[in-house]
């Protein structure tokens, strides 16, 4: 079969990006002829990438926008580029993954061509959070049936930027309106298909499927650690619905020989690392920006992971990364994390934003080694057992025969 993905980026900027060359990888190990495009905005995942030339011009920068607007939204020279890289290529299928900086307008490429999308966020929300405001959780979800002036009027930007807010709203919209030019829609969580089809943007039970992303093949077959080096560990975007700061605020109240590590960086970081100095916090350690072998050392020597989420996790990477290296997750109870995070088996789960219940979960694992280890190895089973390439593969592939055979 000869598949087409298209995603944003051919690097790594976000978890989606991770996802869609995995993808890529896996189909080709598998034997499928697999083809890859996204904007010419490098270092590229492979430099030497023979069809990298038919890539599109990367326009995203504020003066860009600035300049021309319209093209934020409807970048007509990305629809034309794809459709001429599709006319060379002749796929079978295209499985779009991240296109929000390329355009929606891909969507339209080649009508003939039975089209696939994985939504790795929750796009019936601007801004993919679901924060109310940038604040808290947003249980009603305002912004339902197409319907998105709420996040204008309450200003769910960054900071309450009604420019964003603006901008992020009417970009959904035209997502909503793009999405009927695909045939199947793929999502990674069954919380996240619930929430799509809560927001009635064209997510249905039966144009949808559930597929659990996967782990690579390097990440399975290095061996675990069931020892630890005494400090817990933090990967991730250091902003203010990842609730970073609900977690220094747990480790204030604890005792100072409880270490913590934090791997990442954001716009939360000046004002993390100042809470920590302010609470006399020598116990955390803030790493900042830490390439993937570095990250991979941190994984084998901490006692557990925390995600402290106060935003729709969708299915987050960090947690099947801890899994495989035999470390147990503490994480908040919201969006797709119950599906991957067993309470006591796999690790702990605490209510988002319950700074309390957080203290207990450190606690209890600080204090008793042994549960650590049994939930370490339980979550290495998971990993291995579950979150494999080829159920990922064959998955994937009853997908891509079901839109072929449909178009028939």
């Amino acid at each position: 079969m000869r598949i087409l993905i298209v995603n944003s980026f051919f690097f790594l900027k976000t978890g989606a990006d991770k996802i869609a060359y995995e993808t890529y990888k896996i189909l080709k190990e598998e034997g499928q002829e697999v083809f890859y495009w996204a904007m010419n905005k490098g270092p590229y995942f492979e430099p030497d990438y023979e069809y990298s030339k038919y890539f599109t011009p990367y326009y995203f920068g504020i003066k860009d926008y600035l300049k021309n607007p319209i093209k934020y939204y409807y970048n007509y020279r990305a629809l034309q580029d794809l459709n001429k890289f599709i006319d060379l290529i002749k796929p079978d299928v295209i499985h779009y993954h991240s296109f929000w900086c390329i355009s929606t307008l891909v969507f339209k490429a080649n009508s003939k061509i039975p089209k696939v999308l994985t939504h790795h966020d929750a796009r019936c929300c601007p801004m993919i959070t679901l924060m109310y405001r940038n604040k808290t959780f947003c249980n009603k979800m305002y912004c339902k049936n197409g319907n998105f002036w709420p996040c204008i009027i309450n200003r769910c930007g960054k900071n309450n930027n009604i420019e964003e807010s603006i901008r992020k709203a009417l970009a959904t919209y035209i997502i909503v309106k793009h999405q009927k030019n695909i045939d199947k829609f793929i999502v990674p969580s069954k919380a996240l298909k619930e929430k799509l089809i809560e927001g009635n943007i064209g997510i249905t039970e039966h144009n949808t499927i559930v597929i659990n992303n996967s782990l690579c093949s390097d990440e399975l077959n290095k061996d675990p650690n069931y020892n630890n080096k005494g400090f817990f560990l933090y990967i991730g975007r250091l902003s203010p619905e990842k609730g970073v700061h609900y977690l220094l605020e747990a480790l204030k109240d604890l005792p100072r020989e409880i270490k913590l590590k934090i791997a990442g960086t954001g716009s939360e970081e000046n004002k993390l690392m100042k809470y920590a100095l302010d609470n006399n916090l020598d116990n955390v350690e803030f790493l900042g920006f830490k390439n993937r072998e570095e990250i991979k050392d941190l994984y084998q020597n901490c006692i557990s992971t925390i995600l402290p989420s106060n935003c729709f996790d969708n299915f987050p990477t960090t947690n099947l990364e801890s899994f495989a290296n035999g470390k147990p997750v503490i994480a908040s109870n919201i969006g797709g994390i119950p599906e991957q995070v067993e309470h006591n088996i796999t690790g702990l789960l605490f209510e988002p934003g319950n700074v309390e219940q957080l203290k207990e979960c450190v606690f209890k694992y600080w204090n008793n080694p042994e549960l650590v280890v049994e939930h370490g190895k339980n979550a290495r089973e998971k990993a291995i057992y579950h979150y494999t390439p080829k159920r990922y593969y064959l998955e994937l592939m009853n997908v891509y025969k079901e839109v072929i055979d449909e178009r028939k």
